[in-house]
């Protein structure tokens, strides 16, 4: 939120309009209590309304905080998964994936052969 100052509000009532009337107020020896008095609850309503939503900011930023250091963390563990892929041995890797590929096979031969039949004919 880029509010500039002047425009920090409540409403139609500025935090600096109503500031500004009240230094008028006092400054002119001319105070009607009454008017001075609304004006003094205008500029709470307004500080209020002010701190609220310096929280609300304040929370959008530890949120923003929160998501930065995981986005920070997800580009470390990045990093070592491309080093550790730029490392690896290629003869070994095609290896292992040949041995997967035949595990893989004979684990379907045999999931097909469990299929046919009932598991009461396997076990004689």
């Amino acid at each position: 939120m880029n509010v500039p100052g002047d425009q920090v509000s409540l409403g139609a009532k500025s935090v600096f309009g109503v500031l500004n009337r009240l230094v008028a107020d006092f400054a002119s020896g001319n105070v009607n209590g009454a008017q001075a008095q609304q004006h003094t609850m205008d500029l709470t309503a307004a500080l209020i309304y002010v701190s609220q939503q310096r929280v609300i900011l304040d929370n959008s930023i530890t949120q923003l905080n929160a998501a930065s250091g995981a986005v920070a963390t997800e580009k470390m563990q990045l990093r070592a998964a491309q080093t550790e892929l730029m490392q690896a041995d290629l003869a070994t890797v095609a290896t292992q994936l040949s041995l997967a590929k035949t595990q893989q096979a004979a684990l379907e031969s045999v999931i097909v052969q469990l299929g046919s039949g009932s598991l009461f004919d396997k076990l004689r």
